[in-house]
């Protein structure tokens, strides 16, 4: 039987130059709507909580799954207007004193003890502070459109997530019509990969934050620090940022250190800092991702120093996503290969030595060539059929 279709389609079925190729269009998508990035890092995040508590919803009352979804928007609405209250019912007043004497105000803030002896150690004069605040405008300036820009990233993420909540059997079910082996199939399924991805990341880098400001904690009772809640935010939130995160918070908790109780005290909290980062690198990390990505730590570590070598500051956050689609597109590969051998293993588990299993397949091929009336096989299933057949 002469094979149909023209070279190319055929060149384009061969796993040799398929794959290449699907994983060139995969990159050169996520190259092309890298800037969206923060927008699917939102929708994930909000997705998977809002999901998770939905689902805990029903499962405890019965509620059906929209129902469930719709409360838990409830009480997230509720829970961010109480925030809202509370913190303007808190900065009315500073904005009331700062338009009654905003002028004594910022004086008062740039003479603090604290300030003069930030100042002090960085040899900056009041020309000099001035002169580089002046300097520095633009920067701020860019960086407070960055931030804009962020926060309707998290927005569109936020309308994105409740839509796909709302909508979630209907467009898996217009998914599922979807081949699962052509290529907007493969595609759509490796940007599931990148999403899961990103969920572990964050899974992964909560319980980092966690572990951090817990064992922190201890360390800013004993020292009897000022404004013990705030610095174990600033801490919760650092571990939120892989490897520099520790070391940015600790530089806070450092100063803050030195102004209570002198420099003994930063001591102390470069060496828990210090110890952080250790057990963050070696410990925490590699073990949790190794619950999801079958390699050494040693293989995570180095990818890890690669990443930054490679993408800057921003290889620290895609190394982990990187090796976690990267295994999972071999293992869907190795999978794919070894497919033929698991369907010939029933037939052969089923009785008769191997050879005699095997034999019939290739005295087939003569008779087919010759005109006979068995099919020509054309997949691994077919040729299961047929190597179950007894001469």
């Amino acid at each position: 039987m002469e094979p149909s279709g023209s070279p190319s389609l055929l060149a384009l079925q061969d796993p040799r130059w398929r794959r290449p190729l699907l994983v060139a269009l995969f990159l050169g998508l996520l190259y092309y709507f890298r800037s969206l990035a923060t927008v699917l890092i939102c929708f994930v995040v909000f997705e998977r909580g809002l999901g998770l508590a939905a689902s805990f919803i029903n499962r405890k009352t019965g509620l059906a799954r929209k129902g469930a979804v719709s409360l838990t928007l409830g009480v997230l609405a509720v829970a961010c207007a109480a925030a809202l209250f509370f913190t303007i019912g808190r900065l009315l007043p500073i904005v009331a004193r700062l338009r009654a004497d905003g002028g004594e105000s910022l004086r008062a803030i740039f003479e603090h003890p604290q300030v003069d002896k930030l100042r002090a150690a960085l040899g900056l004069e009041n020309e000099a502070l001035s002169h580089g605040l002046r300097s520095h405008a633009g920067t701020a300036l860019d960086y407070v459109t960055s931030t804009a820009h962020v926060v309707v990233n998290l927005l569109v993420g936020f309308v994105l997530a409740v839509f796909y909540l709302y909508e979630r059997e209907a467009l898996h079910r217009w998914l599922g019509g979807i081949s699962t082996t052509s290529v907007p199939g493969t595609i759509a399924r490796w940007f599931g990969y990148v999403a899961d991805a990103v969920a572990v990341t964050v899974r992964m880098q909560v319980v980092v934050a966690v572990v951090s400001a817990v064992l922190t904690l201890p360390v800013l009772l004993l020292l009897r620090l000022p404004h013990i809640p705030v610095l174990c935010l600033v801490i919760l939130v650092g571990g939120l940022v892989p490897i520099v995160g520790n070391f940015a918070s600790g530089v806070v908790t450092c100063y803050v250190a030195y102004s209570a109780r002198g420099p003994w005290a930063v001591g102390v909290f470069l060496g828990v800092t210090l110890l952080l980062g250790k057990i963050e690198s070696y410990y925490l990390n590699p073990r949790l991702a190794a619950q999801h990505v079958q390699l050494p730590a040693m293989v995570l570590i180095v990818a890890l120093v690669l990443c930054e070598q490679a993408f800057g500051f921003v290889g620290l956050f895609i190394s982990f996503p990187l090796l976690y689609v990267g295994t999972r597109i071999a293992n869907e590969w190795s999978l794919a290969d070894a497919a033929p051998v698991s369907e010939l293993a029933p037939a052969e588990a089923a009785g008769g030595d191997e050879p005699e299993a095997a034999a019939p397949v290739t005295e087939l091929a003569p008779a087919e060539a010759a005109g006979g009336d068995e099919p020509e096989p054309s997949s691994a299933s077919d040729h299961g059929a047929l190597a179950r057949k007894e001469p």
